[in-house]
């Protein structure tokens, strides 16, 4: 399957005093997968993804992003194009005056003509049932409808990859399982998923699971690999799945249990 994110050695510090925010990254990521990154508040993870849509760029190493490297500064528009991004807190990403104008703001932007504007919002806002409120003012939307308009004014704009970056972190939890059936009708759909979090039960849905710990990736794989694994969490400073911590209890005192294939993640 096509490679849309590629990332070779790669080394990033924000300045020469500091210590390195990322440090030999290497890692790629395939067209239509789901992945999610997990780590502790200052563990790279957010600078990571920030690489992806040409927010930072690496003090050295490569970066190439559907084809495109970041080093071109030609690339950028292209590479942002291509990937979108919704943030944690949603009014931080709201402009417009109404839902409508707020979704089609990007899509103006760029020069879409009007009709062809129009049209794309009416399926996205139909999609992520904010329809009947396109004219409503985005400051009386609920916490879980200002992050359904978030990504609307991503999802109009066609990206082939879309992060979410704590994107439900800040939701109710009736909110959160909303964003969460949304993030996984676009992954079913071929959409190219990446998930910040720092929440561990929320890593069942992600095709693989890559944890950071002080600017590294400690773990690459599966979320059922690190399952069998308890340091995989807890070496990153994480509490494992419930699941994960009444496995490795059972083994301890010599109980029979489901091996990690075969377990099923507790809410």
């Amino acid at each position: 399957m096509e490679i849309v994110i590629s990332m070779k050695d790669v080394w990033l510090r924000y300045d020469s005093r500091q210590d390195w925010a990322l440090r030999e990254i290497d890692l790629t990521v395939r067209r239509g997968e789901w992945v999610t990154f997990l780590g502790t508040n200052g563990s790279g993870k957010s600078t990571l993804v920030r690489l992806m849509n040409g927010l930072v760029r690496p003090t050295s190493g490569e970066v190439a992003v559907c084809g495109k490297t970041l080093c071109d500064s030609r690339n950028l528009l292209d590479i942002r194009q291509a990937v979108g991004m919704v943030f944690q807190n949603a009014d931080n990403q709201i402009v417009g005056v109404t839902v409508q104008e707020d979704t089609a703001f990007g899509l103006h932007n760029i020069g879409v003509a009007l009709e062809q504007a129009e049209c794309r919002c009416r399926a996205v806002l139909q999609l992520l049932g904010l329809s009947e409120k396109k004219d409503h003012p985005p400051h009386l939307l609920s916490g879980g409808e200002k992050q359904k308009l978030a990504i609307a004014g991503i999802l109009v704009m066609e990206p082939k990859i879309i992060i979410f970056d704590e994107s439900a972190s800040m939701l109710d939890p009736q909110s959160a399982k909303q964003i969460y059936e949304i993030m996984s009708e676009l992954h079913h759909k071929g959409c190219t998923i990446i998930q910040i979090t720092h929440e561990v039960e929320e890593i069942v849905t992600a095709d693989r699971l890559v944890v950071m710990r002080e600017g590294m990736i400690r773990f690459d794989g599966t979320p059922l690999e690190a399952a069998g694994r308890l340091a995989v969490f807890t070496d990153s400073g994480l509490l494992p799945p419930f699941s994960v911590r009444m496995h490795d209890i059972a083994a301890q005192r010599g109980l029979h249990w489901l091996n990690a294939s075969e377990m099923e993640w507790a809410d």
